[in-house]
């Protein structure tokens, strides 16, 4: 979420600088790696519960079903609001 908001806030609005890929190669490098480290330990945390097959399929549901639907649904600002809502949630919950 600290890069999202780097890249698109202030990079993006601040900066005026266009964001797309040929400006910010490193950072979307960086979010594809991240995304694959989450999508591990996603994988690790589920499987002792629900086997290999299972979590895959929860995982691949979870993506598909839910996260890009959000995604296209949800214009960006509303994203950046629900994110950090929900990261506020999450953070007093489990503290």
């Amino acid at each position: 979420m600290a890069l999202k908001g780097y890249v698109e806030l202030y990079e993006g609005k601040k900066k005026k600088k266009k964001v797309e890929y040929d400006n910010f190669k490193s950072a979307t490098h960086w979010t594809i790696l991240f995304i694959m480290i989450s999508w591990i330990s996603f994988h690790l945390s589920l499987s002792p519960a629900y086997g290999h097959f299972k979590t895959w399929l929860i995982m691949i549901g979870f993506g598909y079903g839910v996260l890009i639907q959000s995604a296209l649904m949800i214009p960006v600002w509303g994203q950046n609001i629900l994110s950090v809502v929900l990261m506020t949630f999450f953070l007093q919950m489990y503290k």
